[in-house]
């Protein structure tokens, strides 16, 4: 079995707060990466991918297993978890499941189980 980690970009810390929820190794976004992880994102601006997001896929394009995107429906109605198609359509990454306002125990058991395949 594969050791994985959750690494997640999170500008309020409500990434954060669901990246500690799935009982994984967590570390943010900014830390040097060596194993396979999954990606706990958001959206910038109107649904756009953070650049933070976009360097750190660029930097470890075979390390990530899969993804969640952090949106919030209530502000972004129109454009909540944009990012996640583009995130698709340009790095081709595997997608788990779109949580808001940092998920719920439904998204938690998802991305666990997820997890748990490797």
């Amino acid at each position: 079995m594969m050791k994985m980690i959750v690494v997640y970009d999170s500008n309020t810390g409500i990434g954060k707060r669901f990246a500690e929820s799935l009982g994984y190794p967590t570390q943010s976004i900014k830390e040097k990466l060596e194993e396979p992880c999954i990606l706990i994102t958001r959206n910038a601006g109107a649904g756009e991918i953070p650049w933070s997001t976009k360097r750190f896929i660029k930097k470890h394009p075979g390390l990530i297993k899969g993804f969640v995107n952090n949106g919030d429906s209530v502000k972004h109605g129109r454009t909540f978890c944009g990012a996640t198609a583009l995130i698709i359509e340009k790095y081709g990454l595997q997608h788990i499941c779109d949580i808001d306002q940092g998920g719920s125990p439904e998204d938690v058991k998802t991305v666990q189980a997820f997890l748990a395949g490797y």
